[in-house]
């Protein structure tokens, strides 16, 4: 396995029973508490996704995996596994990432036309960032701020501190045919934006670059969800 594994699968599918036995109580839970059928389709098509690659990966059934909680609430393998992970999921796609070398985030993001970046930017994104924002199109803002927003959560998932962390603390630089740029107080991390599907933005962000990357769609044996009435 490389060094950083990134797998990127759909949602759109149904669980067979089986497969939903290897969720935890606390998942079973936490599925349960969704109102809307597709949102708790999703949920247990990531969890079981995320349970089945670390269980390959370690050599044991998807069932038998156990997570502790960090203090921000990130979930983690015991430190004997040697593996570092996180899970992200937006819209109809769930994204994986998988470290061998050290802590990782990861984000995707459905593009959502209807919020208002350019004022989300103003309020939480540096300067720069929210002039480069602001000197985009309208239509090419959309993109523009769902890529600043997947750079920056990714950032904020890879430290274990999540939302605790002030958003402007974290300088993301976009530029044509540039790879991204991640700033924090002076320190350049590691970030890659990843190409998923169209109408998607996705990121991966550790502290330094992987000695080996991949990216790939995982492998599902679960059913296409049936189509909405």
């Amino acid at each position: 396995m490389p060094a950083l594994a990134l797998y990127w699968f759909r949602l759109d599918v149904d669980a067979r029973p089986d497969e939903r036995e290897w969720l935890s109580p606390q998942e079973r839970d936490r599925a349960a508490r969704f109102i809307l059928p597709q949102h708790t389709r999703r949920f247990e098509a990531a969890h079981i996704q995320l349970r089945r690659l670390l269980g390959r990966e370690l050599g044991q059934p998807p069932e038998t995996l156990a997570f502790a909680f960090g203090a921000n609430g990130k979930p983690e393998l015991p430190r004997s596994s040697g593996l570092h992970f996180n899970l992200s999921h937006s819209g109809d796609i769930g994204l994986v990432g998988i470290s061998h070398e050290r802590e990782l985030g990861v984000d995707v993001e459905a593009e959502r036309r209807q919020l208002d970046g350019l004022g989300l930017a103003n309020r939480f994104f540096t300067p720069r960032e929210t002039a480069w924002l602001a000197a985009l199109s309208p239509a090419a803002r959309v993109r523009g701020f769902c890529r600043l927003w997947t750079c920056k959560e990714a950032w904020m998932k890879s430290s274990g501190q999540g939302m605790a962390l002030p958003l402007d603390r974290a300088e993301v630089t976009l530029a044509a045919n540039t790879p991204a740029r991640l700033e924090v107080a002076g320190k350049e991390l590691y970030v890659r934006e990843l190409d998923l599907l169209p109408g998607y933005c996705a990121a991966v962000v550790m502290a330094e670059a992987p000695a080996s990357l991949t990216l790939e769609p995982a492998a599902s044996a679960l059913a296409p969800a049936p189509p909405a009435p």
